[in-house]
C-alpha cells in the first residue's frame, strides 16, 4: 500500500538538507529516485535500512528500538490520545484490515482500563489524583 502524506514545515528543510547534502554521495553518480539508495543500484534494502537505525539510535540515546518498533510507538501515541480510534492507526500504519490493528494494540485497552478504573477509586477515596491523563 502506498502511503502519502503532507509533511509539517519543519520536516521539509530537514529533508531538503539531506537531499542535497548527503544523498548524492550515497548515489554514487548514478541518477536513481530512490530517497534512500542502496550500495548498488535500487532502494536501500529493509533489512539493512532497519539495521542501521536501529545502531544509530542506540548511539544517540543508549535505546535499542527497531524501525518497527517505531511503527508500535506511534500506533500507542495515537491511541493513548484517541482512546478506541484503531482506523486512524490503521490509516496511518497502512494496515489493509482494521481486525490486523486492533489485534496488534488491543493490550492498550487494558492499561487505559485500569488507568480510569484508578481515577474513579481515587475518586471515591478522596485521594489526591495522580499525574494520570
Amino acid at each position: 500500500m502506498k502511503l502519502e502524506y503532507a509533511l509539517d514545515k519543519y520536516i521539509t528543510p530537514l529533508i531538503d538538507e539531506y537531499i542535497h547534502g548527503f544523498r548524492p554521495t550515497l548515489l554514487r553518480g548514478r541518477n536513481e529516485d530512490y530517497l534512500f539508495p542502496g550500495m548498488r543500484s535500487g532502494a536501500k534494502g529493509k533489512v539493512s535500512f532497519s539495521g542501521q537505525i536501529t545502531k544509530r539510535v542506540l548511539k544517540l540515546t543508549g535505546l535499542r528500538i527497531t524501525a518497527h518498533q517505531f511503527r508500535h510507538a506511534a500506533g500507542a501515541i495515537i491511541l493513548q490520545e484517541q482512546p478506541g480510534n484503531y482506523e486512524l492507526v490503521r490509516q496511518i500504519l497502512g494496515h489493509r484490515s482494521l481486525s490486523t490493528t486492533i489485534r496488534c494494540y488491543i493490550w492498550l485497552k487494558n492499561i487505559q482500563a485500569h488507568q480510569i478504573y484508578q481515577k474513579i477509586i481515587r475518586k471515591r477515596l478522596d485521594i489526591e489524583p495522580e499525574n494520570d491523563k
